[in-house]
């Protein structure tokens, strides 16, 4: 069976790397769902792997395929003397190399189930990075056949199913959507639309089921959208953003520790600079590192945190209040914050008034949590001009805040 991954053809493999290189811990598992959804995101496991090398030797094979391309058989054959050499193929009753009492058996399909999985997640990362930064061109997606001979019937039901590209039914539906599943997606333009005579499927009219209770290894139970098997109802590319997020975010930290707020300050940038910051701002998930506070403000605010975070409550408000933002103004906090002139409002608040390039002035809010662990973005929008010859008077013509 040769490998279909022909829908990758025109994707940037650099998109695929970097959403590969940030599973890069090693987690030994004996369940496929002790680790689940986001958390592959982050780390690299193959059930019923407990030696760690003969995981890496696993990690280091796919990574070669990732990086450079390949096919399974051609992956296969580098991987399996390694594996007959550990004692991990055919019948396998080992607990020091498997985790469990139970004999296990490690054959073809076993293995094409761990490529086909790694690969596919990998690359459906790094296709929604892409279309992300491509969405103001392409501001839809539509759901495409599976190229496989076996289709699966309520997967054939959404064959067609035509949303913007930040629409909800993405965060679950975006494929793969099961073990080997081999649907796609294009992206469409407004002016293809048109040409084709489409239009946006009502929600309503998208094939549905009762939800799935699943119960993983953890013992707490999920729902996953019917049709999708349990463990592939979540976006890879989002995914990706949140490991970005929390990496990003423990970065700095450990930066700021070490004294080395420069360094800190330009994490953010690079972040914020990144095209997974769009992400964020189309679908806000986990709170975002957008700034890095001074220590001047710090210490009036009485704050622990050094890092200010743009949460999804404030982007809800933003968008309801100021749906003329654009992602670029957005990445303007870490400059507003650095070189703004700052405000102490009250005890647990700060504002930061900024002229831009253009001689606009900006204001951007953040506030401190009641018990002082965090820092957030409380609000950001651009002044009017009666707002601006006035903080001309008061501050000048230029940010000289530090």
């Amino acid at each position: 069976m040769a490998d279909n991954l022909g829908y990758s053809i025109f994707l940037d493999p650099k998109d695929t790397v970097r959403a590969w290189e940030m599973r890069g811990a090693l987690q030994p598992t004996v369940k496929w769902s002790e680790m689940m959804h986001e958390q592959h995101a982050v780390a690299f496991t193959v059930a019923k792997i407990a030696k760690l090398d003969l995981l890496r030797q696993i990690q280091t094979s796919l990574d070669t395929v990732i990086r450079e391309g390949g096919t399974f058989e051609g992956w296969k054959a580098n991987i399996l003397p390694n594996l007959q050499s550990a004692g991990w193929w055919g019948t396998v009753a080992n607990k020091d190399l498997t985790g469990t009492d139970q004999p296990i058996t490690v054959n073809e399909r076993r293995l094409r189930t761990i490529y086909d999985t790694n690969v596919r997640m990998s690359l459906a990362s790094g296709h929604w990075t892409r279309i992300q930064s491509q969405k103001d061109v392409f501001p839809y997606l539509r759901y495409l056949p599976s190229t496989s001979e076996h289709k699966r019937p309520l997967h054939m039901a959404w064959y067609g199913t035509l949303l913007p590209v930040d629409h909800p039914w993405w965060q679950t539906h975006f494929p793969p959507n099961g073990w080997f599943c081999k649907c796609h997606f294009e992206q469409v333009s407004e002016r293809k639309m048109a040409k084709k005579g489409w239009s946006i499927t009502p929600v309503g009219d998208i094939a549905t089921g009762p939800a799935q209770q699943f119960i993983p290894a953890s013992g707490n139970p999920i729902s996953v959208p019917a049709g999708i098997d349990p463990g592939f109802g979540f976006n890879p590319g989002t995914a990706h953003l949140r490991a970005v997020a929390d990496k990003a975010a423990n970065s700095i930290q450990m930066a700021v520790d070490a004294g080395l707020e420069t360094a800190a300050r330009q994490t953010v940038h690079e972040i914020v600079a990144d095209p997974a910051f769009a992400q964020f701002v189309a679908i806000p998930q986990l709170p975002f590192p957008v700034a890095v506070i001074g220590q001047a403000e710090k210490a009036a605010l009485n704050s622990n945190a050094w890092t200010i975070l743009l949460s999804k409550d404030t982007m809800a408000k933003q968008d309801s209040h100021h749906e003329e933002l654009t992602l670029d103004d957005y990445r303007q906090l870490p400059q507003i914050v650095e070189t703004g002139f700052s405000e102490q409002q009250d005890a647990g608040r700060m504002r930061y008034f900024w002229k831009d390039d253009e001689g606009k002035w900006w204001r951007a809010a953040i506030k401190s949590t009641a018990n002082k662990l965090e820092l957030f973005v409380a609000s950001l929008h651009r002044l009017n001009e009666k707002e601006g010859r006035k903080l001309n008077i008061k501050y000048g013509d230029n940010n000289d805040a530090r």
